[in-house]
């Protein structure tokens, strides 16, 4: 994950956690098209329009938050390429208030104007930036089983984990080979093509969505399925040409074929992940000076100017605040690893912070 989106998911948990009273809450999101004029002009109309809120306590919070909103924007100049969020209110805690300035400038455009007040701030705008866009479908199928997850990123989840009767391979007596043959492979097609109609179901209203989709589990039943399964013609595109062989259908083997998809799809964070942490530990075998781990060691080497990557574990988020401002200021790299794969794992056992140097 990038620092950008990770250090943007925090705020968004911060801005959540905040708790208000009835319309104490005010937030605006900007989109870059909108004219800075124009949104003057409606939050002067709104704050006009206040006065007639009858609880004397919202309107005095309505109030001061749009009278806050109006002072910022007509000091900013112009509403910047990816336009702006407001969160501002009031908080009370313990009979004491506290007020609440936060002004976010979005890491990608905002996609739409919205005003709301209300006891809590609207971030689902905000949210939807911090998820990657693109996004890995991976389906294990087996006879009767299919276990679909999303992995977004290099965080997985699972959506569907279905089982479908189908007549086991030891026949009952008295039933010719042949029909009882002929009855399990019917069975096994309408498997096939409930398959295609749960994945038509959930990806293909999301088709600019989907990076990929990747087949697993036993090998020729996925294959029978790309033959015989209904598939929509525009999610067989995007499957991947390898089948990911995994003996267990259910959340678990998702997790192994997790790790084999980034070697089948190059571009995913996971391989970028991988990659950079088989040449820290590359370096590190052979014994070279480029590379050091530890907070101190890294800090230190980071302060020196000679950090090109950090690599963190995304559960350290009390170190990431100490570490966005000084990897701009030094102009290095910092990529966030999932606790969730192989590499998040190993990166725990030298402490949770590694780097790669210039020197």
């Amino acid at each position: 994950m990038s620092a950008e989106r990770h250090k943007l998911r925090r705020k968004v948990e911060q801005l959540k956690a905040y708790q208000g009273r009835h319309s104490s809450f005010t937030t605006i999101y900007i989109p870059p098209s909108k004219n800075l004029t124009d949104v003057i002009s409606f939050v002067k109309s709104e704050l006009a329009g206040a006065e007639n809120i009858k609880s004397k306590a919202n309107r005095k919070h309505v109030s001061d938050n749009l009278t806050a909103i109006l002072s910022e924007l007509t000091i900013i100049g112009g509403i910047p390429e990816n336009g702006l969020a407001f969160f501002y209110g009031v908080e009370e805690e313990g009979g004491t208030e506290s007020e609440i300035r936060e002004l976010v400038v979005p890491p990608t455009p905002v996609s739409q104007f919205i005003y709301l007040c209300g006891r809590e701030f609207v971030t689902e705008e905000l949210e939807n930036m911090t998820k990657p866009k693109s996004l890995v479908v991976i389906v294990l199928i087996e006879g009767g089983k299919v276990t679909v997850g999303y992995l977004r990123g290099k965080h997985m989840e699972l959506i569907r984990d279905e089982d479908f009767f189908i007549i086991g391979k030891t026949r009952a007596g008295g039933q010719s080979a042949k029909r009882y043959m002929r009855l399990r492979e019917e069975k096994m097609m309408e498997f096939f093509k409930f398959v295609g109609r749960l994945l038509n179901n959930l990806l293909v209203d999301d088709l600019e969505n989907i990076d990929a989709i990747v087949l697993g589990g036993n090998t020729i039943r996925a294959q029978e399925f790309l033959e015989k399964g209904d598939l929509d013609y525009r999610l067989r595109e995007k499957v991947a040409e390898t089948i990911i062989p995994v003996s267990i259908i259910d959340e678990t083997g998702l997790f192994q074929a997790m790790k084999e998809a980034s070697r089948v799809l190059r571009e995913t964070e996971i391989y970028a992940e991988r990659e950079t942490w088989e040449q820290f530990i590359d370096d590190l075998m052979k014994g070279l000076t480029t590379v050091t781990y530890g907070k101190t060691e890294v800090m230190d080497a980071l302060h020196e100017g000679r950090v090109d990557t950090i690599m963190v574990l995304e559960d350290l988020s009390d170190q990431m605040d100490e570490l966005y401002d000084d990897v701009t200021a030094y102009g290095s790299k910092l990529l966030v690893f999932s606790n969730q794969t192989e590499s998040g794992a190993q990166l725990k056992g030298f402490g949770g912070i590694a780097a790669r140097l210039r020197w």
